[in-house]
C-alpha cells in the first residue's frame, strides 16, 4: 500500500488490491488502479489516462458479496484482474466488516 488515501480520524486501511476494475452505478466504467478498503468504504484510486479517485460509504448502506464483485448501496464494483494483493483475503475482510 504504498499510496497514502485521504483517511478520516477514526478511519484505518485494512486491504488493498491492485487491478483492473469494472464500476456499474447506473454506468459502467473500467478501471485499472488500486482497491482499498478500510473500516469505512472502499476507495478506488486510478491514474491511467484519467485521474479518477471515488469512495463509496458504508455507512447507512446495504454490503454484499458476489462472484468476485463488491456491492456497497446501488454500486457494485467487479475486480477483472488482479496484479497484485490477494482477492481472497480482501473479500474476506469485507464480509468481516460491523458497519
Amino acid at each position: 500500500m504504498n499510496r497514502n488515501i485521504p483517511l478520516q480520524q477514526d478511519e484505518s486501511v485494512l486491504s488493498a488490491i491492485t487491478g483492473l476494475f469494472e464500476i456499474f452505478d447506473g454506468n459502467q466504467n473500467v478501471y485499472f488502479g488500486k482497491l482499498f478498503l478500510t473500516n469505512k468504504r472502499l476507495h478506488i484510486v486510478s491514474n491511467n489516462l484519467i485521474n479518477v479517485e471515488e469512495s463509496l460509504w458504508f455507512e447507512g448502506k446495504m454490503r454484499d458479496i458476489g462472484h468476485s464483485a463488491l456491492i456497497v448501496g446501488d454500486h457494485q464494483i467487479t475486480v477483472r484482474w488482479i496484479c497484485r494483493g490477494n482477492l481472497f483475503n480482501f473479500s474476506k475482510v469485507f464480509q468481516q466488516l460491523n458497519v
